[in-house]
């Protein structure tokens, strides 16, 4: 009965460390993805490259909020945002967890303002 408990629990333990880092996982991709687009977007309007990073979110299945920002100054690209995933760490329990992220990246040549 004892080694059943103990069998059991790290079955649970092994299914929650599973499930958050698969989303870790996936964030960690998606911040690589944004940091791309900052680095090489630099002929991209503010706007566009906005739309390049939901484009990139949805490619991952993140949902992104609509509080992405991107901000441009000298040789800087700023992308700034965030997003809540649902981390089932046990079986009947979801956590809501939110993912923020911030992407500065220097650009040699400028903004191509």
């Amino acid at each position: 009965m004892k080694a059943l408990l103990k069998l059991a629990l790290a079955a649970l333990i092994t299914y929650g460390a599973w499930n958050a880092g698969n989303a870790w996982l996936t964030f960690v991709k998606f911040r690589d993805d944004v940091e791309q687009l900052a680095q090489f977007g630099t002929k991209l309007s503010d706007d566009a490259l906005r739309a390049k990073v939901f484009e990139a979110a949805a490619q991952r299945s993140v949902h992104l909020s609509d509080s992405v920002t991107v901000r441009r100054d000298n040789d800087h690209t700023f992308v700034d945002g965030s997003y809540t995933e649902p981390i089932n760490v046990l079986p009947w329990y979801a956590y809501a967890y939110t993912f923020q992220f911030h992407v500065d990246t220097f650009t040699v040549g400028g903004s191509g303002k």
